[in-house]
């Protein structure tokens, strides 16, 4: 069990290095949205019209803020394409005080959307149409399972290969819930780090059928 972190690590180590290769390899053809030269705090860029896009900062380095601006611009885009699902198409986070603003706000549109009034209701196909009322009878069930997700944090609190994983998960998950506006696109894209939190909580919710069982069954015994 001891040698569990060094393995972790081992695999950690060398996917961070081939992602950060990558980034370098491929940087010129990665920009698709770029900050102007570094600027004073305060100063607020615009679209060439009357729409301001972004403001400066005064605590944050230019290269990480040309990262937020970029997720900025790509959310733009989303809003901009429409569809029937946008949620929060008025939010377009425009500084880096509105992306920590709305922290609380991504973690719940990523974690619990689609929303109720997103089960019912027309499509923009019948198939969709249908869709939405599948998608509202699982998300329900999947409500029920992040309530047992809540209960593995209490049980796994000092496992710190428990905590390395809902880290990564919640990166991943903001990181789509901060890009897109579409709730379709967010529940595609959250799949892969939003089912580890479901079969985590899926899983003790077993564990504690299974211990109200046997409990049962012994009472019985006695």
């Amino acid at each position: 069990m001891k040698s569990n972190p060094v393995k972790f690590f081992l695999l950690l180590i060398p996917l961070l290095l081939f992602q950060g290769w990558l980034m370098v390899y491929h940087q010129e053809s990665m920009i698709f949205a770029e900050l102007p030269v570094e600027l004073p705090a305060d100063v607020v860029i615009n679209d060439g019209g009357k729409n301001n896009v972004w403001t400066y900062t005064k605590w944050i380095p230019h290269s990480l803020e040309r990262k937020f601006f970029q997720i900025s611009q790509i959310r733009r885009g989303s809003i901009h394409t429409g569809g029937k699902t946008l949620i929060d198409e008025h939010v377009e986070l425009k500084s880096i005080t509105e992306f920590i603003m709305y922290l609380p706000r991504a973690l719940q549109v990523r974690l619990l959307s689609p929303f109720p009034e997103f089960w019912s209701g027309e499509g923009s196909t019948s198939a969709n149409t249908t869709g939405r009322k599948i998608v509202g009878v699982v998300t329900f069930v999947f409500y029920f399972f992040l309530i047992g997700f809540l209960y593995g944090l209490f049980v796994y609190r000092k496992n710190a290969l428990f905590w390395t994983m809902l880290l990564f998960c919640l990166v991943g998950i903001l990181l789509y819930s901060y890009t897109s506006a579409n709730t379709g696109t967010i529940v595609r894209t959250r799949y892969g780090f939003y089912m580890l939190f479901v079969s985590f909580g899926c899983a003790h919710l077993v564990q504690l059928l299974q211990s109200y069982f046997k409990n049962r069954a012994k009472m019985k015994q006695v």
